[in-house]
């Protein structure tokens, strides 16, 4: 049985290993809740599109919070920053080699996003349910 609510809190600067710091962290904890690797996959690139975009949107003097939770049914990633984020997905802002493609991965990888005004900044919460057994893995 996965262990329920289990739940790991980091902060990051831009350094060159918050992502991967992220994606070790997430992999345990989504090990623990019982997560198949391709969910697993799908979920560590989600959270490292809201890691990255929060890191380039916040101020450099501000920590990016997040905590990664696992819960009965799912694996849930919180991103906290204290920047600027407007999530809508504009028709004047195309994707090109450098970017723009972090929200809509965030929306096909995941079972639910939010992207919320937190204040100062802006909160992205992400859950990826856990199949529950005998049940197929959807994942792509």
């Amino acid at each position: 049985m996965a262990q329920a609510n289990r739940t790991i809190r980091l902060e990051f600067c831009n350094e060159p290993n918050a992502t991967s710091t992220l994606r070790r962290a997430l992999d345990r904890v989504a090990s623990e809740c019982r997560l198949p690797a391709p969910a697993r996959f799908e979920l560590k690139l989600a959270a490292t599109e809201a890691l990255t975009n929060a890191l380039k949107g916040a101020p450099s003097e501000h920590a990016v919070e997040v905590a990664i939770t696992c819960t009965e049914g799912a694996v849930d990633v919180e991103v906290v920053d204290r920047g600027r984020f407007d999530p809508r997905i504009r028709e004047d802002c195309p994707v090109d080699a450098e970017g723009g493609r972090g929200i809509p991965l965030m929306l096909a990888l995941v079972d639910e996003v939010e992207f919320a005004s937190a204040g100062d900044g802006t909160r992205v919460r992400m859950r990826k349910r856990v199949p529950r057994s005998g049940e197929e893995d959807l994942s792509f």
